[in-house]
C-alpha cells in the first residue's frame, strides 16, 4: 500500500507543481524540462541516500507521505509568492539563478522524500520476499490512479489550488487511517479538507493578488491560468500572468481593418481567436455576410466576457479542428497568441497554413501578425520570423509583409495589392471611420523603409516552421535565457538549426537574412564510438551493467515521453487538460512491463530468460521509436488514442527493461534498490534536459525520436 501511495502522491504533486511553476515563469515551457529534471534528480538522490544502513519501518515511511501531502498547498503558496519573496519586479522575470532556486525549493524536498520513501518501502517489501520489479510495478500503478484522479478533477473544473488542498487532506487522512492507525488524526485531516475546499476560490484569488493587486477573478483553463484585473476604467486580461488584452488599446484596427482591405469584397470571414480584442465588430464594419468566430479557450472567453461584455459567444473549438470542416471563406484572420510556445506555435506552422489555404476561395486572403520591433530585429528573432514566413510561402505563392506596431503578414493564392492606393480607395468606399487605420497610416505601412527589410526577411532560405520541427523552441530558449545573459544575443543563430550557416557577410543588416544552405558537421560519430566502447567494457561488472541498463531505460523513456507530449500538443493544443491521461498511459505501461518481467523471472523459471527478455524489450523500444518517427514525419493523425497507445507500449518496454536490470543485479534488496531506482531517475532527468533544451529545439521531434531507436539498439550491448 505504501508503494502504491508513493506513486499516487508523486504524480499528483508533479501535475500541481508543474502548472504553478509554469505560471510563475510566465508560461515559458522550458520550465517543464528543468522542473522534471530537478524532480527526478532529487528523487534519485532520495532513493540512493542511506540512513544508518537500515530499512525504516512502515510507520516512518507513512509519516513521510503525510508530510509530503500536507506540504503540497504550502508549496503552491511559496511558488505564487516567489517573485515577491525574492525581490522580483512586477511583470518581470526573476533573475535566472533565483528562478532555479524557486524550482529547487518547490520540488527538491518533496521529491527527495518520495524517493526516500520508495527506497525504504521497497526494502521492507524485499525482506518479505517481494521483488524490486514488482515494487516498481506497484509504485507505477499508484501513479496510474493518481493521473486518473487528476484528469477527472481537471475535466470537472476543479482548480489547481483546490486539487492541491484535496490531495493534501485526503491522502493524509488515508495514511492516518490505513497505515499509521491514528483515526483521530485522519478524521481531523478529512474534516479540514472538506471545510477548507469550499474556501479555495477565495484563497486562490487572495494569492493571485500578491502579484496582481487589482485582480477581480482568476480561473485555470486547460490552456492557461486566466486572470482579470480592473483598475479605474481599464480592464486587463492575463494568461499565465502575461498581458493578453487591455481595454484601452486600439490595435484591433490594425489587424482587422488592414486585413479586410486586402480583399475587394470579403463576404465570408473566419476569425480564429481575437474575440476579447473585439476584432469581430471591427471586421463587421466591412459589411460581410458572415463572420465565423472560433475560440479555443472557453474559460478565457467566459471570464473576459464577465468583465468586458463581449456579446454573443463564439464557436468553441480547436481552430485546427474547425478548419477540417467543408467551408469556404474570403478572409481568414488568425489572432492566436504569439508563437512563443509549442501550444501557440501550432497556429504558425506550414501544416496550419496549408489547412487555411484549403478553406480559402481562389482570391481568399490569410492574415495574421507577429510581434516585431520597428527599429531593431535581433538575428534570433529574424531567423524565427523568416522560418514562419517560409511556412506561409510553402502554402501561398503571394505574400505581403508590412511593418506597423507589429508585423502584419498577408498571403493569398491571388496577387495582393502592392501599394496603398487600392486599400485607400476601398477604405473610402466602405465609409470607415477609424482612429488608427486612416489613409495616411495605410500609406505609411506601404512606404516606410521597413517594408524592404521585411521583404528580404521573408525571402530568406530557411527551413519552414512545422509541427515536427517547431521553430519556436530554439529561439524561445535562447531569447528567454538572453533576458538574463544578454551576451547570448550575439550567438550565431545558425547553430540553432542544422540547415543553415552564415554567408560570407556573417551578419544580419536591416532585417535581411544572408544565410545559405550548408553541410552540417557534428561529433556524433565519435560520441557513438566512445559510447559503444564504454558499454562493452561495462559488461564485465554486473553492478555497473545493470545500473547503466536502468539509466538507459529512464533516459530513453523520458525522450519518448517528451516527444509524444510535444507532438500531442502540436496536433491538439490541449496538453495540460489531458496530461493526466497521457501520463496514466505511460505509467500503465511501466506497471505492465515491470509486472510481466516479475512474473517471468519468478523462482523456478529458466535462468537465461531474463537476458532474452531484456533483448526483446530493447528491440521493442527501438521498434516503437522507429514507427513513431515515421508517423510524426508523415504528419499522420496523432490524437489521444494514438498518442496514448505509443506511451503505453513505450512505458511497457521501459518498465520491463528496468525490471530486467533489477533481476539481473542478483541483489534486489539494500543498496541495489537505491542504485537502480536512482539510476532510472537520473537517466530520466538527463533525458528530460537533453530533450527539452537540446534535441527538440536544435534537431526537431523526428531526430529526437530516432535517438530513442539508437539508444534501444546500442543498449543491446549490455545484455
Amino acid at each position: 500500500m505504501i508503494l502504491f501511495l508513493v506513486g499516487l502522491l508523486a504524480i499528483l504533486c508533479q501535475i500541481v507543481l508543474l502548472r504553478e511553476l509554469n505560471v510563475a515563469s510566465y508560461g515559458v515551457e522550458l520550465v517543464y524540462g528543468l522542473a522534471l529534471a530537478g524532480w527526478m534528480l532529487a528523487g534519485g538522490a532520495g532513493a540512493a541516500w542511506r540512513f544508518r544502513g537500515r530499512v525504516a519501518s512502515a510507520a516512518h515511511v507513512a509519516w513521510l507521505l503525510v508530510f509530503v501531502s500536507l506540504a503540497l498547498p504550502i508549496d503552491v503558496a511559496f511558488v505564487r509568492a516567489s517573485r515577491l519573496l525574492l525581490g522580483g519586479v512586477p511583470g518581470a522575470f526573476l533573475p535566472f539563478g533565483r528562478q532555479l532556486l524557486v524550482v529547487a525549493i518547490a520540488l527538491a524536498p518533496v521529491s527527495f522524500l518520495l524517493g526516500l520513501a520508495f527506497r525504504h518501502a521497497a526494502g521492507a517489501a524485499a525482506l518479505r520476499g517481494r521483488s524490486l520489479a514488482s515494487c516498481y510495478a506497484l509504485e507505477s500503478a499508484g501513479a496510474v490512479v493518481g493521473a486518473m484522479a487528476a484528469t477527472l478533477a481537471l475535466v470537472s473544473g476543479v482548480q489547481t489550488f483546490t486539487l492541491a488542498l484535496l490531495t493534501a487532506g485526503l491522502v493524509a487522512a488515508f495514511v492516518f487511517f490505513a497505515a499509521i492507525r491514528k483515526p483521530l488524526a485522519g478524521s481531523v485531516c478529512l474534516v479540514a479538507a472538506l471545510l477548507i475546499t469550499p474556501l479555495a476560490p477565495d484563497l486562490d484569488l487572495s494569492m493571485t493578488r500578491w502579484t496582481h493587486p487589482a485582480a477581480v477573478e482568476t480561473r485555470d483553463s486547460p490552456y492557461a491560468r486566466i486572470t482579470a484585473t480592473v483598475s479605474g476604467d481599464q480592464t486587463a486580461i492575463f494568461a499565465d500572468d502575461v498581458l493578453a488584452f487591455e481595454s484601452e488599446s486600439a490595435q484591433q484596427e490594425e489587424l482587422a481593418d488592414v486585413a479586410a482591405l486586402q480583399h475587394p469584397d470579403p463576404r465570408r470571414v473566419l476569425l480564429l481567436g481575437g474575440s476579447v480584442e473585439r476584432l469581430a465588430p471591427e471586421l463587421e464594419r466591412h459589411h460581410p455576410d458572415l463572420v465565423d468566430r472560433v475560440e479555443l479557450d472557453r474559460v478565457f472567453f467566459e471570464l473576459s466576457d464577465r468583465h468586458l461584455r463581449l456579446g454573443p459567444p463564439p464557436i468553441f473549438d480547436d481552430p485546427r479542428s474547425f478548419l477540417q470542416r467543408e467551408r469556404t471563406y474570403d478572409l481568414v484572420v488568425v489572432a492566436m497568441p504569439e508563437p512563443t510556445s509549442g501550444q501557440s506555435n501550432r497556429f504558425y506552422t506550414a501544416e496550419f497554413f496549408a489547412e487555411c489555404r484549403r478553406r480559402l476561395a481562389a482570391d481568399g486572403v490569410l492574415a495574421f501578425r507577429l510581434a516585431l520591433p520597428e527599429n531593431l530585429i535581433t538575428p534570433l528573432l529574424a531567423l524565427r520570423t523568416a522560418s514562419i514566413v517560409a511556412g506561409v510561402r510553402s502554402a501561398f505563392p503571394h505574400i505581403e509583409l508590412l511593418q506597423g506596431t507589429s508585423a502584419l503578414v498577408f498571403a493569398s493564392a491571388a496577387p495582393l495589392p502592392s501599394g496603398p492606393d487600392v486599400l485607400i480607395d476601398r477604405w473610402r468606399a466602405r465609409g470607415l471611420t477609424t482612429k488608427l487605420v486612416t489613409p495616411a497610416y495605410l500609406r505609411y505601412l506601404y512606404e516606410n523603409d521597413r517594408r524592404a527589410s521585411l521583404a528580404r526577411l521573408g525571402s530568406a532560405a530557411v527551413a519552414p516552421n512545422s509541427d515536427a520541427r517547431p521553430a519556436c523552441y530554439p529561439f524561445a530558449a535562447v531569447n528567454w535565457l538572453a533576458r538574463f545573459y544578454p551576451d547570448l544575443l550575439r550567438i550565431d543563430p545558425t547553430i540553432l538549426t542544422t540547415g543553415l550557416v552564415p554567408s560570407s557577410t556573417g551578419r544580419i543588416d536591416g532585417g535581411s537574412l544572408p544565410f545559405e544552405p550548408a553541410r552540417f558537421r557534428d561529433p556524433r560519430v565519435m560520441a557513438a564510438v566512445i559510447l559503444v566502447i564504454g558499454l562493452l567494457l561495462a559488461r564485465r561488472r554486473t553492478a555497473l551493467r545493470t545500473t547503466l541498463l536502468a539509466g538507459f531505460a529512464g533516459f530513453a523513456g523520458m525522450l519518448l515521453e517528451t516527444v509524444m507530449l510535444l507532438t500531442y500538443q502540436a496536433r491538439s493544443g490541449a496538453l495540460y487538460e489531458r496530461l493526466g491521461v497521457l501520463l496514466m498511459a505511460f505509467m500503465a505501461g511501466l506497471t505492465a512491463g515491470a509486472w510481466l518481467v516479475a512474473r517471468i523471472a519468478a523462482p523456478g523459471r529458466r535462468p537465461g530468460i531474463v537476458g532474452w527478455a531484456t533483448a526483446v524489450l530493447l528491440g521493442a523500444l527501438a521498434g516503437i521509436g522507429a514507427v513513431t518517427a515515421q508517423l510524426i514525419a508523415s504528419g499522420a493523425p496523432m490524437g489521444l488514442p494514438a498518442t496514448g497507445l505509443v506511451l503505453l507500449l513505450g512505458g511497457a518496454a521501459v518498465g520491463g527493461v528496468f525490471a530486467c536490470a533489477a533481476v539481473s543485479s542478483g541483489d534486489e534488496t539494500g543498496g541495489a534498490i537505491g542504485r537502480l531506482y536512482g539510476a532510472d531517475l537520473a537517466g530520466g532527468a538527463a533525458g528530460s534536459l537533453l530533450a527539452s533544451l537540446v534535441l527538440v529545439p536544435m534537431a526537431g521531434l523526428v531526430p529526437t525520436t530516432w535517438t530513442v531507436v539508437g539508444l534501444g539498439l546500442v543498449a543491446l550491448l549490455l545484455v
